[in-house]
């Protein structure tokens, strides 16, 4: 589910998935307005987001679906993968609901940037967990669409077609990896696929 990348064009990454529990127009953006188009989206069926423009919510292949009630669908902006045996959630309030454990993945709903070193997750509409705790934030997973060898680290690496490599963080061509090193996609045909 993920938009073929061209080694010249600037990446276009997901930032966030949508999954719908209504069935759900779709609409494509022609001459500035956006019309509705005869397909629909199924319930149950999942979609990357690209943007936010007003009302309406860039999905896919360049189309659009108008927002709806939050109650109609699913958004997520990633994962958190939970490192430390002491990383506890929070209220809004900042009173501490639970503790969790270590290797639990928790799906984030919502992201405030409380600074450039530090953004409060949200994991559902009452616990939060700041990127203070030791959590590991993945925002989304680069696939190989070909064989390819990378210089990593100053060690080359061999990717296989069908291998993928989860980010945190996308600069220009250049994806932040899980262990902190930087992986440059410039050359590479790929897919990104939110989470």
């Amino acid at each position: 589910m993920g938009v073929l990348q061209r080694i010249s064009e600037q990446p276009r990454v997901p930032i966030g998935r949508i999954t719908f529990h209504l069935q759900t127009s779709i609409y494509r953006k022609k001459g500035g307005e956006y019309e509705k188009v005869r397909e629909y989206l199924k319930i149950g069926e999942t979609k990357d987001i690209y943007g936010v423009n007003g009302d309406y919510i860039e999905i896919q292949d360049g189309l659009y679906i108008r927002n709806m009630d939050e109650h109609q669908y699913t958004m997520t902006f990633g994962e958190l993968i939970v490192q430390g045996a002491n990383v506890k959630s929070c209220s809004k309030n900042g009173i501490i609901l639970r503790k969790l454990r270590p290797g639990l993945i928790l799906r984030v709903v919502s992201l405030k940037f409380i600074s450039n070193d530090v953004t409060v997750y949200g994991i559902n509409e009452k616990e939060f967990i700041s990127s203070d705790e030791e959590v590991q934030y993945v925002m989304g997973i680069f696939e190989f669409d070909a064989d390819s060898t990378v210089l990593k680290n100053g060690q080359t690496i061999k990717f296989k077609k069908g291998d993928t490599a989860p980010y945190q963080r996308v600069d220009g061509h250049n994806l932040l990896l899980l262990d902190g090193t930087w992986l440059d996609i410039s050359r590479l045909n790929g897919s990104f696929h939110g989470l």
